[in-house]
């Protein structure tokens, strides 16, 4: 897993070396932070789609290890601002309410629900972005 995950970190380092290369010969680049997550929930096939088709040069992506040692593509190490992970499994919170990736297999996540970001308030989800 170390061999994969280090190579995996190599292509990124020098793929993003390439990037500032040839930010400097166009006139503009585009990425896509998360994919089109202005439009769509962040970081899912639609989201990325969508991005693709509004002309995005990259997609910028943030990687999450889970309890598995899968990599997922989730921006914040916890799952409950964009899944419904509190309502399959509510007694897996940690002591400050989060739920967090690396507390989860892969087919646990692949089990939830991924919504627009919120954050919890007053007991109901408030949607955080687009604000």
């Amino acid at each position: 897993m170390k061999m994969k995950l280090t190579a995996l970190m190599s292509g990124m380092i020098l793929s993003s070396s390439a990037l500032c290369f040839s930010a400097t010969a166009a006139d503009k680049m585009v990425i896509a932070h998360r994919g089109a997550s202005g439009y769509l929930p962040e970081h899912t096939l639609p989201a990325k789609a969508m991005a693709y088709a509004q002309g995005a040069d990259y997609l910028e992506q943030d990687l999450v290890m889970t309890k598995d040692d899968r990599l997922v593509v989730l921006h914040d190490h916890y799952l409950d601002r964009v899944t419904d992970v509190a309502q399959h499994f509510p007694q897996r919170a940690r002591q400050d309410g989060r739920f967090y990736a690396i507390d989860f297999t892969l087919d646990e996540i692949k089990s939830l629900k991924f919504t627009e970001g919120f954050e919890p308030k007053n007991g109901k989800n408030v949607q955080t972005y687009p604000g």
